[in-house]
């Protein structure tokens, strides 16, 4: 859980085309655990204590080839039909061996793969968690080898009408579409999704109805073990 005491304004930056994003300083670290909790309505910062990866199924890092050459001049730039570098929330860093052109990369690919045909099916998500910065990342508690800290995931709901129902909605219709997705997570009022992310084949589909541990194996990519309200075949 956050610790950081939450602000109004100090830590949040705003791009000349209106995005907004954080600096990567405890009051930044502090708007965006904010942000996030009004957006999701409380719970946990999120995918901080998932099943632990079982031995032989320890993924390989991200592909980061194919991808723009990112450099901070690109911040306010699209890097999909939707989206900017900027929605990542907080500028790129070094993690893991990647370097953050690299880690820019990722979320170019989250953005492409996953984020814009989501959109195109008449979604109008909002991105309440995106890139993780290594710092905010160990501030809230959460595992070095998260998605989020390699750009390769985001949290997303559907802010207008019963959270709970869009999230299901959302959720299902991802399960379902053929997506690339390396893991779903219904959340209970969001769902989490990661594309070319870390995650091992056994909990490529995940539940919890609060945004917290314990996590519910839905039975792999089918989801032949889903809950009845969640199931999409």
């Amino acid at each position: 859980m956050c610790s950081v005491k939450p602000t109004k304004n100090g830590g949040r930056k705003v791009t000349p085309s209106g995005i907004v994003y954080y600096e990567d300083n405890a009051e930044g670290h502090a708007a965006a655990a904010e942000d996030q909790r009004a957006t999701q309505g409380g719970g946990d910062v999120g995918e901080t204590t998932q099943p632990p990866t079982p031995p032989g199924e320890e993924p390989a890092p991200p592909d980061p080839t194919d991808c723009s050459t990112y450099t901070d001049a690109m911040w306010d730039t699209a890097c999909s039909k939707y989206y900017k570098f900027a929605h990542m929330k907080y500028k790129p860093a070094p993690n893991g061996g990647q370097t953050a052109a690299q880690i820019a990369c990722n979320w170019q690919k989250l953005c492409k793969n996953i984020l814009d045909p989501i959109r195109d099916a008449g979604f109008a998500i909002s991105l309440s968690s995106g890139y993780r910065s290594p710092a905010y990342n160990a501030t809230i508690g959460g595992s070095n080898t998260s998605d989020h800290t390699f750009a390769c995931a985001a949290d997303i709901q559907l802010l207008s009408g019963d959270a709970v129902e869009n999230a299901k909605k959302l959720f299902k219709w991802i399960g379902a579409s053929g997506l690339p997705f390396s893991q779903v997570i219904f959340e209970g009022r969001w769902v989490h999704v990661a594309h070319g992310g870390r995650s091992p084949a056994s909990t490529v589909v995940l539940v919890t109805r609060n945004g917290k541990a314990p996590y519910q194996n839905g039975g792999g990519r089918s989801g032949a073990a889903l809950p009845a309200d969640l199931k999409w075949a």
